[in-house]
């Protein structure tokens, strides 16, 4: 596993408009390589026949049919309306 150099570690705080100390340098440049050591060691990995991944969920929920049932309460709420027409409320007009 290789170090990030002093550098290297000023460079990515200056491309992501960082203003480090000393000691977050310090500080960054052991967590950074720690993260890179990890990424070499997967890419020792054989992935000799493993399908790339195109997302997190590997199942499809099946849809239900879209079905509209009559529950009565539509027209519950049309007999307590002071008034009604057709399958609506009917208001006053506001001026």
């Amino acid at each position: 596993m290789s170090t990030l150099s002093k550098e290297e570690i000023k460079k990515i705080a200056n491309l992501g408009r960082l203003s480090l100390t000393e000691e977050e340098e310090e500080k960054l440049s052991g967590d950074l390589s720690a993260v890179l050591g990890y990424v070499e060691q997967l890419s020792e990995l054989n992935t000799d026949g493993v399908e790339p991944m195109i997302g997190a969920v590997t199942h499809i929920k099946e849809r239900r049919e879209d079905i509209v049932e009559d529950s009565g309460l539509q027209a519950k709420m049309l007999e307590n309306a002071p008034e009604a027409e057709g399958t609506a409320i009917k208001v006053p007009k506001m001026n």
